[in-house]
């Protein structure tokens, strides 16, 4: 999904509630900052005024707050989302989502464009399921993810390197290769083009179909 006018919107609702004395930051101060992929409380602390006075506990419930109420409306799949997942899903494929985004948002993006049916409900994991820390932190695959795919019936012994990750923020780059994954890097998404080829992802892709193509030569 691009949801980059989802988060520059939510983000500016929240400085207009908040701190309405100030004007809200601009889509160039903005957008540096969720190229990285970097958490809401940092991305905030970089553009409030005075971060001295910064409630990490007070913004970010509230951007979350107003993502809900207004971010659907602004989130939209990437051409050919739908054919690649189905694609994906004709040749067996066990697909699983894991976000810094709040699972209950991931959940009903994917509901809103007919999407949801392509993912097993325990292997949609995000901010607020039990367990989930953020990315690049590995945890969310070795201890949520893992078992649950297992409790589906996958079979033992999988190794972690026949798992694509794919992503498109440097954080998504350096979760793969906490969690021994290969990394399909989406050049067309939200992330830093330069600091994300520094890392030398395994596989790039230029548009989602391209995705499919890299599935295709893994097997």
């Amino acid at each position: 999904f691009d949801t980059y006018d989802a988060i520059e919107y939510s983000i500016q609702l929240t400085f207009q509630r908040l701190l309405p004395s100030h004007p809200p930051p601009s889509s160039s101060d903005i957008r540096p900052l969720v190229s990285t992929g970097a958490p809401p409380g940092d991305t905030f602390r970089s553009l409030h005024p005075d971060p001295t006075t910064f409630d990490e506990s007070l913004w970010v419930p509230t951007y979350r707050e107003l993502y809900a109420i207004h971010g659907q409306s602004r989130t939209t799949p990437y051409p050919a989302a739908r054919d690649v997942l189905q694609a994906l899903h004709d040749r067996n494929q066990p697909m699983a989502i894991i976000s810094n985004k709040a699972a209950v948002a991931v959940k009903a993006a994917l509901e809103k464009t007919d999407l949801l049916q392509y993912f097993p409900d325990s292997l949609i994991l995000g901010h607020g399921v039990a367990g989930v820390q953020r990315k690049p932190d590995p945890s969310s695959f070795t201890d949520v993810l893992w078992p649950n795919w297992k409790a589906l019936g996958a079979p033992d012994g999988v190794d972690a390197e026949r798992v694509l990750m794919v992503g498109d923020t440097l954080t998504d780059i350096l979760y793969a290769r906490n969690i021994g994954a290969q990394v399909c890097w989406c050049r067309y998404g939200q992330g830093d083009v330069e600091e994300c080829e520094r890392l030398q992802p395994d596989h790039t892709a230029e548009t989602l179909e391209d995705v499919l193509k890299i599935v295709e030569s893994r097997s």
